[in-house]
């Protein structure tokens, strides 16, 4: 395997993960999930695996304020619209469509740089943590000055919302 996504990873909440599984994880990754997520636990789990996985390139992109469902594939299908059941697919904060738009965005970025070495990819991967922070900031020609810093591939305002960490391998 040359590089894996893992989107909302249940696991390590239950104690099916432990230290030394993670630090054998070699493999780049990059890690999806919501901050309020509260089936895999974002902090006791979700971030844990990030935090974990030591021996890898690994990325953990946050839905800020997002459950279990945060990037998740599959929209609601119609039957459940307006029933008890459409939470069970969707999440109450972020639109479903714009959060696979996202995920997209991304796992086409990451594997284009580590299953094509497309080394420019790289761009939008290299990010100030937080997308709120990323100033926006063009010329009048409309090119980036000095002082932009908006997340690549967002256009003026679209990222607020969003954090992506990046932790390289630990050396021993």
């Amino acid at each position: 395997m040359k590089a894996a996504i893992a989107i909302g990873p249940w696991g390590m909440n239950a104690g099916f993960w432990d230290e030394a599984g993670l630090a054998g994880i070699a493999t780049p990754l990059l890690i999806m999930a919501g901050s309020l997520d509260d089936v895999s636990d974002y902090e006791g789990g979700i971030r844990r695996i990030f935090e974990g996985a030591t021996g890898a390139e690994r990325y953990l992109l946050t839905f800020e304020n997002a459950r279990h469902n945060a990037a998740a594939p599959i929209p609601a299908p119609m039957e459940v619209w307006g029933t008890d059941t459409f939470d069970h697919y969707a999440d109450p904060v972020w639109d479903t469509l714009r959060m696979n738009n996202i995920a997209q965005h991304f796992a086409t970025a990451f594997f284009d740089l580590y299953l094509k070495d497309e080394a420019d990819k790289e761009a939008y991967l290299e990010l100030v943590e937080y997308a709120s922070d990323g100033v926006w900031d063009v010329g009048e020609d409309g090119q980036p000055t000095e002082a932009h810093n908006y997340w690549l591939g967002f256009p003026e305002r679209t990222a607020v919302g969003l954090r992506l960490e990046r932790a390289a391998p630990e050396t021993d």
